[in-house]
């Protein structure tokens, strides 16, 4: 009995398409991961203002009593699922879509901490956080389609000819 090997190509494998409902899972994971990190900062910031009311010595002075606080590694562990949440992001969409929309983290972050640690929010800031909104909307919206590679032939040719 002989055994019969039939050896692959490489224009024979393709790669598996994601298609349109994995571009909204890239786009809703990219939405997660800024309010994930956005929320986890202030978290972090709570605790640590909590500590330095209190008359504990601050972080940047040698103190680690935010090392003992549950509040402070909640805000550490969100935003470590956030950063998880961008990280698959990249897996399901483009870059051109899941980047602009990481900068909405810091709008989230600044909406909630004007929020949840009393911080004013002036005029320029508000214009600020407009700014980056629209400008992360406009990004999504108008950002080139990428063409699909459907075998290593392409990725082969697409490799050699950048241009």
């Amino acid at each position: 009995m002989t055994l019969y090997h039939r050896y692959i190509h490489v224009s024979e494998i393709e790669s598996p398409s994601v298609g349109v409902s994995g571009h909204w899972a890239g786009l809703t994971l990219a939405l997660l991961s800024a309010i994930l990190i956005g929320g986890g900062v202030i978290l972090k910031k709570k605790v640590l203002l909590r500590l330095a009311s209190r008359g504990q010595t601050r972080a940047g002075d040698g103190g680690h009593g935010y090392l003992k606080d549950r509040l402070w590694w909640t805000g550490l562990l969100t935003m470590g699922a956030g950063e998880a949440c961008n990280f698959a992001a990249y897996m399901f969409a483009s870059a051109t879509l899941v980047t602009p929309l990481g900068a909405l983290s810091v709008l989230f972050s600044a909406l909630l901490s004007s929020y949840l640690l009393g911080e004013l929010l002036n005029v320029v800031g508000k214009l600020g956080c407009v700014l980056c909104m629209l400008g992360s909307v406009l990004l999504v919206i108008h950002a080139p389609q990428e063409q699909e590679v459907t075998s290593l032939q392409e990725l082969r040719r697409m490799l050699l000819q950048p241009g």
